[in-house]
């Protein structure tokens, strides 16, 4: 990786950093995210049996992927703080690492998956119409995991260099896939057979596979920034150690929110309806696209306070926390006005089914405008995870989805129904955002963990 391509993030002023890296990371995130939401609402209008049932294998699927963030959290952190003290050959033998160790635990979970998925379906609360569709959509997402891994290991060997139009080019250039290839699949359209839900999971299986063949190749070929060159079992294992002192502790710190997703749809499921489930689906679809810019957000905050950490620019790492604690609220307020003024009007796009829409209604003017506090949480966390302290984002994110999240849900839907379910996830979002701030700015320590 040449100094002509990699960028040096400890110089220069780091909200220029932030807003240069934040907008391509944005754009690829919302097409990432995009491409769900069309399924969700391809789907939503075959059935509402096909909607409830995006909200079983959503949580399942993040979960899967939720694992490959956290190892992605440990590329970053292992080749920014490499890049940071300009050691560029350990750079790149940390890219191949990752890709290796993302392979490995993918397939060990597609293996637990074909063991176990069809008992959890059954103990969210899944009835004999959603669990058959639940199970076709899952043959195909599952092994789409392994190759969305590959892609994610690339994006985070890229991100780590301070770089932003590649590893968004890859996200961009897949949902774009996925958004042209669904509907094809879905609806049976021109040659291709009419799959409906299955059909939505298998564009996705094969935009994963694209993305991960493009990741491998700007990774390995055009920008030479992974190389197997001085690697053997003994590196590559001292490789996945190093990638696990923050990857092991991030995928579990990732992996509790699917989690947390997880029993509250199955809350939902097993004390209301399948108009409920279909509601929550689609709100949680809704909060997924209007979180895309705190999620590019957390993507690039860790490149900045790794390198700087790594290079012991403590001040430089506190103010890129600051600087983007003030993005998170600005676009909260934001979307919290744009999502309440077209509340009437966005269920609609979703379902055809007025009791579905009249049930969802109420979340657009109680939820939306907590998410600058739930920003907080895994933008604090992520730059946490790149300084190798992710027992911060653990505790951050425990608090918020263990702690809060579950138990307010449980206690929301036994007091209000559904109102109850919003009230609950905008407390979880306040409570938890104002702790993460607090004990970031006035406790948290801003250098690199020394293991």
């Amino acid at each position: 990786m040449s100094t002509k391509k990699s960028v040096d993030l400890t110089q220069g002023p780091v909200h220029r950093h932030v807003l240069r890296m934040v907008g391509p990371f944005w754009f690829a995130i919302l097409a990432l995210m995009s491409a769900s939401v069309v399924d969700t609402i391809y789907l939503g209008h075959l059935s509402t049996e096909a909607l409830a049932t995006m909200g079983f294998c959503g949580p399942i699927v993040f979960l899967g992927n939720s694992v490959n963030i956290g190892l992605g959290a440990g590329t970053l952190s292992a080749i920014s703080r490499d890049l940071g003290r300009k050691d560029i050959n350990e750079a790149k033998r940390h890219g191949v690492s990752a890709i290796l160790l993302s392979i490995v635990i993918m397939l060990i979970v597609n293996m637990l998956g074909m063991i176990g998925l069809s008992l959890l379906l059954t103990k969210m609360g899944a009835n004999a119409d959603v669990k058959p569709l639940a199970m076709g959509y899952l043959k195909y997402a599952m092994p789409a995991l392994v190759f969305m891994g590959i892609g994610m290991m690339c994006n985070n060997t890229l991100r780590a260099s301070g770089e932003a139009a590649l590893p968004s080019m890859i996200m961009i250039i897949g949902a774009a896939i996925n958004i042209v290839i669904d509907p094809l699949l879905i609806f049976g359209i021109g040659p291709f057979p009419r799959m409906e839900v299955e059909g939505a999971a298998l564009g996705t299986l094969i935009s994963s596979l694209f993305t991960a063949g493009l990741g491998l190749y700007l990774v390995f070929v055009h920008r030479k920034a992974a190389s197997f060159k001085g690697l053997a079992v003994g590196t590559i294992m001292k490789g996945w150690k190093i990638i696990g002192r923050v990857g092991f502790p991030a995928m579990g710190t990732n992996v509790i929110v699917p989690l947390s997703g997880l029993a509250a749809m199955t809350i939902v499921a097993r004390n209301l309806g399948t108009n409920e489930e279909a509601a929550f689906t689609l709100v949680t679809r809704v909060g997924m696209l209007s979180l895309t810019l705190l999620y590019a957000l957390s993507a690039c905050i860790g490149a900045i306070t790794g390198q700087n950490g790594g290079a012991g620019h403590t001040e430089r790492v506190r103010a890129t926390f600051v600087f983007c604690f003030k993005i998170c609220f600005a676009w909260g307020a934001f979307i919290g006005i744009i999502l309440g003024g077209f509340s009437r009007y966005i269920p609609w796009a979703f379902t055809k089914d007025a009791a579905v829409v009249d049930i969802a209604q109420p979340y657009f003017w109680i939820v939306p405008i907590t998410f600058a506090f739930y920003g907080l949480v895994f933008v604090s966390a992520a730059g946490f995870n790149a300084l190798g302290r992710p027992s911060y984002g653990m505790a951050f994110t425990v608090i918020r989805s263990v702690i809060l999240f579950v138990p307010f849900i449980w206690l929301g839907v036994m007091l209000s129904g559904m109102n109850g379910v919003f009230i609950a996830i905008a407390a979880a979002n306040v409570i938890s955002g104002i702790i993460a701030m607090a004990y970031t700015l006035r406790r948290a320590p801003m250098t690199v963990a020394v293991h």
